[in-house]
Formats: C-alpha cells, structure tokens, sequence
C-alpha cells in the first residue's frame, strides 16, 4: 500500500493548501485518521484491498451531516471548475442506489446489469466515480451523464495523485481555472495539467478523466 499512501498523502497536502486559501467548504473535507480503524460498511459491500486501507485510515468529513440523516461525505473542489464528493463507508449502501440497487423504496433490487464488485465511492453533479473491488490495484472508472463507465485510473493510488495534480495546478491558478466570460476551462490550466495527467494515466484515461470533470 505504500503507493497508495503516498498518493493519499500527497492528495491532503494540496487539498489542505487549496482549502486553507480558496476553499469554500469548512469542516468538509478528507482528513486522515489519527489511528487506523474498522470502517463501517454494509456486509454486501466487498471493499477491495485498497478501498479497506482508505477507509481504515481516512474520514469524511461533514460537520453539516453530523446527528443528522444527510448522507456524510467530504467535499473535493478542483477550483472553480469540478467539486467531487467523497461518500463516508457508512453510507457506501445509500451511494450504490440507482446503481447496484434500483427501486424507488425498499426492499431495492439488485440491477442484473450492474456488476457487484463495482463500487460507487463519489460523485460530481450525480455522475459517479467507481471502483472496480476486484481487479489488482482497484482500478477507477467514470460515468459521464448516464454513459457507459470509462476507465480514468488504472489503480486508486493514480487516481488521487491526479486529483492532486489538478488540485496542485488549480492553486497555482488562485482557484479561478475557469474562463469568467466562456465558462470554458482556461487553455493555459489544460496545458499545465494535461502533460502530467498523461505521463501519469496515459492519454486514453487523461481524456476520460477530462472530460468527466467537465474541464
């Protein structure tokens, strides 16, 4: 796991550092654990090697969420342009529905088409980021806008120094990676971030992820 946990650890500093001069969420964020711990998680959810280190070792943050029935999560802003949210283990089961489980009440069914090992861990505006629990190195998936999930990361630990990088370059940017008059993402943030995210996922998964977050 030392991979992953400098990926983790790599991904804090730089949403610590955005945070603590652009962020617009307080008490809202990933955070790791002083000591590791047994997350919480429905028994039908079967975390991946990966998945079980992350959760055992970082929170979600969510002062808004605490005593409340508001599914907990941590808040992830790529400047201006993306914010991605991060489910707490508890609620794992609530995230996979409409996904792994369809229905509009309970007792939800199980989707036949929705592979089981296929994990929902986040979201950006209700298009989810996934998991794949079963393959070596538990790679990372995105479906954009009901499309099909496309692979964006070849292992956990290359997705979260992606968001570092983009987190890292957003800094750089004051947070404002966003053109205020096109709404477009400014071509000189794409030129710094692109060259690292495909020397990191390679070109394919580069424009995945890209085009997931809208950027």
């Amino acid at each position: 796991m030392q991979s992953l946990n400098a990926a983790l650890t790599r991904f804090v500093e730089q949403q610590d550092l955005y945070n603590e001069a652009y962020g617009l969420f307080q008490n809202h964020d990933l955070r790791p654990r002083v000591l590791p711990v047994q997350p919480e998680v429905d028994k039908r959810i079967s975390l991946s090697p990966e998945l079980q280190y992350f959760y055992s070792h970082y929170e979600m943050v969510d002062a808004q969420a605490e005593g409340t029935l508001k599914m907990k999560s941590a808040a992830v802003e790529i400047g201006d342009a993306a914010l991605l949210f991060f489910v707490a283990p508890e609620h794992l089961h609530r995230q996979q529905l409409g996904f792994r489980w369809i229905g509009m009440q309970e007792p939800f069914e199980e989707s036949d088409s929705w592979p089981p090992h296929h994990i929902v861990i986040a979201n950006v505006n209700d298009d989810p980021i996934i998991v794949d629990a079963q393959a070596p190195a538990s790679p990372v998936y995105a479906a954009f806008e009901g499309g099909e999930p496309q692979r964006v990361a070849d292992s956990l630990a290359d997705f979260f120094t992606a968001l570092a990088i983009l987190i890292e370059c957003a800094y750089s940017f004051s947070g404002e990676v966003k053109d205020e008059e096109t709404y477009e993402t400014k071509p000189e943030y794409l030129a710094q971030v692109q060259p690292k995210l495909k020397e990191l996922l390679g070109e394919v998964h580069t424009k995945h992820l890209i085009e997931y977050l809208s950027l």
